[in-house]
C-alpha cells in the first residue's frame, strides 16, 4: 500500500526539523568533500596504473570529474531535497536486500541498464558497509523525535538510499560514458559512505544532547502481541535485522527463496544471464543487435583520447581470450553438474558436440535450472513432500535445459507453469495433516512418476502432465471456484453501487436544504439513501431519470423533517406521510438495510412529524439543530457500505476484526492513526495466514476491487473473507494477517538466481 508520511508530531519535533533543515542546507558541502576525496583516489590510481591505456582511461575520468565538480556540488543539494520530498522507493524501504534485479526483467535490459544495476548494487553495498551501525541508532532517534513509539526507517528522511539517489541523479545529468561513470561511482560511493558515517554520528550526538531517547523496534511475538526493544548487536542492528537473523535463518514463513548453497562458486553473472535470456548463446545465427547498442559498443565504450592498441591485438587476442574463458567456464559448470549425480552427467555430456557458444548456452541453462530447483527445494514455505517432488523433477528439467535452454524465461512454458502450479497451490496447506493435502498430492505423484522417466526432447511431456494435473484439481476445486465467483459478484455489485452513491452524495451535499434539517436526517440522506438511489439506478432498465422516484422522496423528506414548515400545512403532511414512509421502506428493503436501523430512523421521523400535530408544544420545544457540513457523512473518507446479504455472500469482516475499545496496543499499531504503511502492495494470488474468530486460517488473495478498496480472500475449502483496505492495513499492523508469499515460488527462486548473478557481477564486473 502506498505510504504517505504523517506530519511530524511530538515535543522534539523542533529539534528534528532543525536537524533535517541544516543537513539539507549543508549537503552541497558534503558533496564537495566527496568529490575531492574521489578526485584524489582517481589521481592515485592514475599514478599507479600499469599500462598506458589504463593510465589514460583513469586520467580521462579524473579530468572530466574536475571539469564538472562545481556543477555537481551546486546541483546536489537540490537533488537531495527532491529525493527527500519524494521519499525513498517503497520497495527499498520494505526490504533488507541490496539486490533488487528481477529475473524476468533482465531480457528487456540493454547494456547500459545492466551496467547501472551492477553499479547501483555496488554503491549500496559500499554505503551499507559504512553506515550500518550508526544508521540503526539514528533511525531510532529520528522516529522518537517525531513522536513515534516504535522505529520506522521511513520516518528518517536522511536515509543513505536518498543520498545515493541524489548522487546518481546529478552524475547522470553530466552524461558521462559508461566507463567514466563506473570509475566515478566506485570512488564517489566509498567517499559518500565515509561522509555519511561521520554525519550520522554527529547527528546522533546532537539529538542525544537534546535529550531525545531512541524509540524501540516493534517485535511481534508468537501470540501476536508486540514488544518494543532497543537496537542491539555488535554493529547496532535493529532486532532481527542483523545478518544472523535473516528471515530464512529463522525459518520465517514469509522468507523469500535464499540463493542455493554453493552458489558462491558459480561463475554465473548478469551479463551471461542476459545473453542466455536473449538467445545470444543459441546454436544458430546470432540475433541482430539493435543499432543503438552497436553504436554504443563501437563508439562510446572507450574514451576517444585513450591509447589504442594495435589492430591485430584488438581483433585477435580478445576474441581468442573470450573463447578460452567460455570453454573454461563450460568445463567448470559441467564439473558442478556432474557432481549432482548420473542425470547431471548425462545432461552435461549432451553439450559436448556443440560449438563453444552453444555449449556455453546449454551449460548456463542447466546451471540456472539447478540453482532454481535448489532454491525451490530449500524454500521453507513448502512442505517436505512437495520439496521432494521438486527434487525428483530435476533430471527431466535438466534434459529440457539441453533441448530448450530458455524454457524458464517463458512464463507460459508448460514446464515453468507445472512448477509454479504445484508449488503455489501447495501453499494452501499449513501441514501434511491439513485436510485435503492428500487429495492434492495424489495427482502430483501420479503425474511425476512417468515424467521423470520420459525421454525429454521438447515441452510436450510437460504440457501433457500439466493438463492432467489441472483436470484432476479442477474437479476438486469446483466448489471453491463457485463460492469465489459468487463472492466476487457480490463485491463487484457493492463496489459499483458505492461509486455511484459517491457521485450522488456530491449532488445531495450541494442542496441548500440539507443544511436546515436535523443532523440525523442529513446523515440518512447522505448515507443510506444515496445507496438506495444508486441501487435503483443499477437495477433500472427503463432509462428513467428517477427510477423508483427515490430522488423525488428526498425533497418530500426534507420538507417533512422541518416542523416549523409542516405546522403551516398539516393537511399536506397528513397526505404525504403514508406515501413517504412506504417509499422509504421500499428503498431500504431494496438494499437490504438492517431492520433495526430502519426502525430507529422511522421512530425519529415520526417524532418530527408529531411536532406538526402538536402546535401547543411549539413554544416549549427548542429550535431544531442545524447540522454543520463537518458533521455530515463524508463519502471520500468513510468505508464503502456493504449490504448484509453481500456481507454474508462474501464473508465480509467488519466488527469481527475491529480492535476492542480502549486497546492501547491496537491503537498504537493502527496504520490509520500512525500513518505507517505496514506492508507493500499485495497482488492477487498472495497467500496469507488470517486470524478468524481466534483461529488461524491459510487463505489466498483472490480478488481486488477496481479501485483497490475491497479485497477478497478464499481458502482451499472455498470459504471467503472480504474486507476493506483500511481493515486489511490494520490486521497486518496487528499481526493477525501475515503475508506468506508476495510472489510465486518459481518467480522468487528465479529472482534469487538473478541475485546470485548480481553478487558475482560485483566482483567480476558483469
Amino acid at each position: 500500500m502506498n505510504h504517505a508520511a504523517s506530519p511530524p508530531a511530538g515535543p522534539d519535533v523542533v529539534v528534528y526539523t532543525e536537524i533535517v533543515r541544516t543537513t539539507l542546507a549543508g549537503s552541497g558541502h558534503l558533496m564537495e568533500r566527496v568529490i575531492e576525496v574521489s578526485r584524489r583516489a582517481l589521481q592515485a590510481r592514475e599514478d599507479q596504473a600499469r599500462t598506458p591505456r589504463e593510465s589514460h582511461s583513469v586520467m580521462h575520468a579524473r579530468q572530466h570529474l574536475e571539469r564538472v565538480a562545481f556543477v555537481l556540488f551546486e546541483r546536489f543539494a537540490g537533488a537531495l531535497e527532491q529525493a527527500v520530498a519524494k521519499g525513498a522507493d517503497q520497495n527499498q524501504t520494505a526490504t533488507r536486500s541490496l539486490f533488487s534485479v528481477q529475473f524476468d526483467e533482465l531480457e528487456l535490459m540493454d547494456e547500459s541498464q545492466l551496467s547501472e544495476n551492477v553499479e547501483r548494487a555496488r554503491a549500496r553495498q559500499s554505503l551499507a558497509e559504512a553506515v550500518t551501525a550508526p544508521l540503526a541508532e539514528l533511525n531510532a532517534l529520528m522516529s522518537a523525535a517525531q513522536g513515534q513509539s516504535s522505529v520506522d526507517p521511513g520516518h528518517n528522511p536522511l536515509q543513505p538510499e536518498l543520498f545515493l539517489q541524489a548522487m546518481q541523479a546529478v552524475v547522470g545529468q553530466m552524461q558521462p560514458s559508461d566507463e567514466v561513470r563506473r570509475d566515478w561511482m566506485t570512488h564517489l560511493a566509498e567517499a559518500m559512505g565515509a561522509e555519511l558515517r561521520t554525519l550520522y554520528l554527529q547527528l546522533i550526538a546532537q539529538m542525544q544532547e537534546s535529550g531525545i531517547k531512541p524509540a524501540g523496534y516493534a517485535v511481534r511475538q508468537q501470540g501476536g502481541n508486540y514488544v518494543y526493544v532497543k537496537p542491539a548487536g555488535e554493529e547496532g542492528h535493529a532486532p532481527g535485522f542483523g545478518p544472523e537473523a535473516a528471515p530464512w535463518c529463522r525459518g520465517d514463513a514469509q522468507a523469500p527463496a535464499k540463493p542455493a548453497a554453493g552458489t558462491d562458486h558459480t561463475l554465473l553473472t548478469l551479463h551471461q544471464l542476459r545473453r542466455l535470456l536473449r538467445g545470444e548463446l543459441a546454436d544458430g545465427p546470432t540475433p541482430e543487435i539493435p543499432f543503438s547498442e552497436r553504436f554504443s559498443r563501437e563508439f562510446e565504450s572507450t574514451p576517444s583520447h585513450a591509447a589504442a592498441p594495435s589492430p591485430d591485438f584488438d581483433i585477435t587476442v580478445p576474441a581468442a581470450f573470450e573463447a578460452l574463458q567460455e570453454m573454461k567456464q563450460v568445463d567448470h559448470m559441467m564439473e558442478r553438474l556432474g557432481n549432482r549425480g548420473p542425470l547431471g552427467t548425462t545432461a552435461a555430456a549432451a553439450t559436448a558436440p556443440q560449438n563453444p557458444k552453444a555449449a556455453l548456452g546449454q551449460a548456463l541453462s542447466m546451471e540456472v535450472v539447478a540453482l532454481m530447483l535448489d532454491n525451490i527445494a530449500r524454500d521453507g514455505r513448502l512442505l517436505w513432500p512437495v520439496q521432494q517432488l521438486v527434487k525428483k523433477l530435476e533430471p527431466a528439467l535438466l534434459k529440457l535445459a539441453v533441448a530448450d535452454p530458455r524454457f524458464f524465461s517463458d512464463k507460459d512454458h508448460p514446464a515453468r507453469r507445472l512448477l509454479q502450479e504445484m508449488t503455489d497451490r501447495s501453499l494452501a496447506f499449513e501441514s501434511i495433516d491439513t485436510p485435503g493435502f492428500e487429495s492434492f498430492m495424489q495427482p502430483l505423484i501420479d503425474v511425476m512418476g512417468p515424467l521423470t522417466h520420459s525421454s525429454i526432447e521438447d515441452q510436450e511431456p510437460f504440457g501433457h502432465a500439466l493438463d492432467q494435473l489441472l483436470d484432476a484439481w479442477a474437479t476438486r476445486e469446483k466448489k471453491r471456484e463457485h463460492e469465489r465467483l459468487r463472492a466476487i459478484d457480490a463485491l463487484r455489485h457493492a463496489e459499483q453501487r458505492n461509486l455511484l452513491a459517491a457521485r450522488m452524495w456530491q449532488e445531495m451535499r450541494s442542496l441548500p436544504q440539507i443544511e436546515v434539517v436535523p443532523a440525523e436526517v442529513a446523515r440518512f440522506l447522505l448515507g443510506p439513501w444515496t445507496q438506495v438511489m444508486a441501487q435503483a439506478r443499477l437495477d433500472d432498465t427503463s432509462g428513467s431519470n428517477d427510477p423508483g422516484r427515490y430522488r423525488e422522496a428526498v425533497d418530500a423528506l426534507i420538507w417533512s423533517a422541518q416542523p416549523q414548515l409542516t405546522r403551516i400545512n398539516v393537511g399536506r403532511l397528513a397526505r404525504l406521510v403514508p406515501k413517504l414512509l412506504s417509499r422509504l421502506h421500499a428503498g431500504l428493503v431494496a438494499i437490504d438495510y438492517p431492520p433495526t436501523d430502519t426502525e430507529r430512523f422511522f421512530e425519529l421521523l415520526m417524532q418530527l412529524h408529531q411536532q406538526a400535530f402538536e402546535p401547543d408544544r411549539s413554544a416549549q420545544a427548542p429550535p431544531p439543530s442545524h447540522p454543520k457540513r463537518s458533521k455530515a457523512p463524508t463519502m471520500e473518507t468513510d468505508e464503502p457500505w456493504i449490504a448484509p446479504s453481500e456481507a454474508v455472500e462474501s464473508g465480509f469482516m467488519d466488527a469481527l476484526a475491529d480492535p476492542q475499545p480502549g486497546n492501547a496496543a491496537d491503537e498504537a499499531l493502527d496504520p490509520i492513526s500512525t500513518g505507517i504503511a505496514p506492508h507493500r502492495e499485495m497482488a492477487v494470488g498472495t497467500w496469507v495466514n488470517l486470524q478468524v474468530e481466534g483461529k488461524w486460517e491459510r487463505t489466498q488473495l483472490s480478488w481486488i476491487g477496481s479501485h483497490g478498496n475491497l479485497f477478497l480472500f478464499t481458502n482451499t475449502y472455498g470459504h471467503t473473507q472480504s474486507m476493506t483496505r483500511r481493515l486489511l492495513d490494520r490486521l497486518v499492523a496487528r499481526g493477525t494477517l501475515q503475508i506468506i508469499s508476495g510472489q510465486t515460488v518459481v518467480a522468487g527462486a528465479l529472482d534469487a538466481v538473478a541475485q546470485t548473478a548480481l553478487r558475482n557481477s560485483l566482483d567480476t564486473g558483469y
